[in-house]
């Protein structure tokens, strides 16, 4: 069995052999979310050369039960995601086991990279074995430095349609929206993105160049930029600004400035299918937190262990009524855990300045079709080669279901409760 490298393709034993010899020296902080801390290889085996290694932190509020999260991830992703989204935009990985004492010394290591705020759930020295897979922050060919924009693009629609939602505001007004206006009033966060992920799926050129000059202005931790795998913009604390951009941009002697580089980021948007693909696996949620609710209660309440999806899952028409069989009724809290997963990963664009590429426009593929299998795929455009993955995949854990309905049911009612005062902080 092999796993697509950046450089060659190595045979899986000959890449878990070289990780075995590795040290936690060898590996550098990149950056972490809620469950997963990544680090990319500055070691001297040219067989790990652009490979990232994926460990666990200890959060119990974002993880489930399982013994072995990472077996359960694996077959999650190439069951499950892999026939939402395609091979295109889904990296394989191998599970690598650890050295004893790895786990403990690696976050001795790391502990003044991480941000402050992170630093609350250490590293889970508990596990055994971390991820192996591609460095999707690097491309290996062309002239320059290594660019990568890191997106997490949240809900791009709103479901007006549901039958099943009792909070008006949710079928006018998008989530992100609710949820900023909600953390921002409670303190939670000293500045309010202007930033729509309804206006991002858009695949309007104009909507989405909006988009992303909201997302420089207020990074928060929605956009992230790193230059040859190390985190570059924003700051520690997720701000930034149009000037701090630029000037990061400058520095790092990237071709045409900063404009230049975010006209190329928007065109990436709106000519891959990417946006769609995780738009549709975001509407496996057709009866929202509101209908699948009261039918995770009726499992819970009946003491069985849900079911867990085995193959790939299909759009369908809106239900018009819930479920009474014990099947529909595990298939729909599945898919609503399902779309939670799409709702909270992350896009990552790797690009690189190339010569010869300097009058080539990438082509529309809109239509393109899923695939299973294939390498990596770079694509060149307008003087950039870029590469396009999506990371953060994880399924979502039954537990966290008490905790979906009742952030929803608070972030709908604060929002409405503005609204009707005219408080709204941008009205």
């Amino acid at each position: 069995m092999k796993i697509n490298g950046i450089f060659q393709e190595y045979e899986m034993g000959d890449l878990l052999n070289a990780f075995s010899a590795s040290t936690p020296i060898d590996w550098q902080y990149i950056a972490e979310g809620a469950l997963n801390l990544a680090l990319t290889y500055k070691g001297k085996d040219s067989q790990l050369n652009g490979y990232v290694l994926r460990v666990r932190k200890l959060n119990p509020e974002a993880s489930g039960s399982s013994d072995n999260p990472w077996a359960e991830s694996l077959k999650f992703g190439d069951s499950v995601v892999v026939p939402l989204l395609g091979r295109r935009y889904v990296q394989p990985a191998v599970e690598a086991s650890l050295p004893q004492g790895f786990m403990e010394y690696l976050a001795t290591l790391i502990e003044n990279d991480r941000p402050e705020k992170r630093r609350l759930h250490p590293l889970d020295t508990s596990l055994k074995t971390a991820l192996l897979m591609l460095d999707n922050t690097q491309i290996p060919d062309g002239e320059g430095p290594s660019i990568c924009f890191e997106l997490k693009v949240k809900c791009g629609f709103i479901p007006s349609e549901c039958p099943f939602i009792t909070h008006d505001v949710k079928k006018r007004v998008d989530r992100f929206t609710m949820h900023q206006t909600l953390k921002y009033s409670s303190g939670k966060l000293d500045t309010l993105s202007r930033y729509s992920p309804v206006e991002l799926f858009s695949y309007d050129k104009i909507r989405v160049a909006n988009v992303l000059d909201y997302l420089v202005a207020t990074p928060q931790n929605n956009f992230r930029m790193f230059v040859n795998g190390s985190m570059v913009y924003p700051d520690e604390n997720g701000h930034g600004s149009p000037e701090a951009f630029k000037g990061v941009v400058e520095a790092h002697n990237i071709p045409g400035g900063a404009d230049s580089l975010l006209d190329v980021l928007s065109d990436i948007f709106i000519k891959e299918p990417l946006l769609d693909r995780i738009r549709s696996f975001q509407m496996m949620d057709d009866c929202d937190i509101e209908g699948t609710w009261p039918v995770y209660e009726q499992i819970a309440a009946r003491g069985e262990t849900l079911s867990p999806l085995s193959g790939p899952v299909r759009p369908r028409n809106l239900p018009t009524c819930l479920p009474t069989t014990k099947d529909e009724q595990h298939e729909l809290v599945n898919r609503f855990l399902l779309s939670c997963t799409g709702k909270d990963c992350s896009t990552m664009i790797a690009m690189k300045p190339h010569l010869d590429a300097s009058g080539l426009e990438a082509p529309s593929l809109a239509r393109l079709p899923v695939e299973l299998d294939g390498p990596r795929t770079i694509v060149a455009h307008k003087g950039f080669l870029f590469s396009t993955a999506v990371v953060d995949l994880d399924p979502k854990p039954i537990e966290k279901m008490e905790y979906y309905f009742k952030e929803d049911r608070k972030i709908a009612l604060f929002y409405a409760q503005l609204e009707s005062q005219g408080k709204l902080p941008f009205q």
